[in-house]
């Protein structure tokens, strides 16, 4: 027994001594950098202006560009605006090729003089999501296409100056004037339903001394030849001017500024532009930009279709709160609004639009008398 024990003892020595002779695990390190972490990078936004535009605007472009800005401040995402040097398909498509490869998976269109380079870039880039305003692409033959990743979008600007026409009549303006940038489809619709709005206002009022000047400058920059021409208008009797072009309406509001004349804005709300600014026929573009941004965010984005967004769906108007009218009240606005909504009368689908006729002395007037200036 006492044998047995011995051997015991005498095991569990050597099994001891081997133990502590054997090489132990090696403890982690600690205290080293940590491993970099690589975010996810973050899709882009893009909005491509003309090179006839400008970033600020304080119209068409700025409106759509607060749009894009107030998204990309609430989701967290890289936002940038491109410029071609010039407005050829070539150089279009370059900017947004550059565009895409900075991470642009999103691309505003701001032009019409974009739609034959938009139906490359659509092509081009199937897994870009496009938004295109007032426009719709078109092919080497002049075919309007549209394809699933992208969103025509359009506005019945006819109808938010259907309104302006017929509120500056009943304010008391028997002299009006209409000046537009370059003669594109949208701009047209600005002119035509101005003209409609100021010759319904005098039919209902029982006027005969009403006329109005109506011109194209042919381009949307402010430049002195531009101011001269509406400085004559107003020096000649002109009382108040529409304006719809763009950059091009600093010319006027400086025009009307030493000229005691009257403006009326376009696109967005342009009365801190000038003091001479009484109301602007506006679209919701902001809004519009930010909420077809929702839409691709969310995975709802449907393209392949053109939108129209008119009065009945919020789209155009006046911004009644800084509007100066004092003979043109609420009510009376509340009103025409409304029945050009619900189409009341036809009165809706009376107002011509730049499908309806080719210059604006072919539009049917009552009781206006409009000169066309070329």
């Amino acid at each position: 027994m006492k044998k047995l024990l011995s051997y015991g003892i005498l095991a569990i020595l050597v099994l001891s001594m081997i133990a502590g002779c054997a090489p132990q695990a090696e403890e982690p390190e600690t205290g080293g950098e940590e491993p970099e972490v690589v975010e996810e990078e973050k899709p882009g936004i893009a909005l491509l202006i003309s090179a006839a535009g400008t970033l600020d605007d304080r119209a068409f472009n700025q409106a759509c560009w607060e749009g894009v800005k107030n998204f990309a401040a609430d989701y967290d995402l890289p936002y940038d605006y491109y410029q071609p040097v010039e407005d050829t398909v070539e150089a279009q498509v370059t900017i947004a090729d550059t565009a895409i490869k900075a991470g642009a998976e999103f691309i505003i269109i701001n032009s019409d003089q974009f739609k034959a380079a938009a139906y490359q870039m659509m092509n081009s880039h199937p897994d870009v999501t496009f938004i295109i305003f007032d426009t719709v692409p078109i092919d080497e033959d002049g075919n309007q296409v549209l394809t699933d990743n992208i969103l025509a979008i359009q506005f019945k600007e006819h109808e938010a100056t259907f309104i302006a026409g017929y509120a500056a009549v009943v304010e008391g303006y028997r002299k009006l004037g209409f000046m537009g940038g370059m003669p594109v489809p949208a701009v047209v619709r600005f002119g035509y339903g101005f003209v409609a709005g100021a010759d319904a206002a005098a039919v209902d009022l029982g006027l005969t001394d009403v006329e109005m000047m109506y011109n194209y400058s042919g381009d949307f920059k402010p430049t002195p030849e531009n101011q001269a021409r509406a400085a004559s208008w107003f020096q000649s009797g002109t009382e108040i001017i529409h304006v719809a072009a763009g950059p091009m309406g600093a010319s006027v509001f400086a025009a009307a500024e030493q000229n005691d004349g009257v403006v009326i804005g376009v696109d967005s709300d342009q009365v801190n532009e000038s003091e001479t600014i009484i109301t602007s026929a506006i679209k919701d573009l902001a809004n519009v930009t930010y909420n077809s941004l929702k839409a691709w965010q969310d995975g709802t984005f449907e393209g392949g279709k053109i939108v129209v967004y008119g009065a009945a769906e919020g789209g155009v108007g006046l911004p009644w709160e800084s509007t100066k009218f004092e003979n043109f009240t609420k009510e009376d606005y509340d009103t025409l609004l409304e029945r050009i909504s619900n189409d009341v009368d036809g009165i809706a689908s009376s107002i011509p639009t730049d499908e309806d006729y080719e210059d604006p002395t072919q539009i049917p007037l009552q009781a206006i008398t409009l000169t066309y200036v070329q």
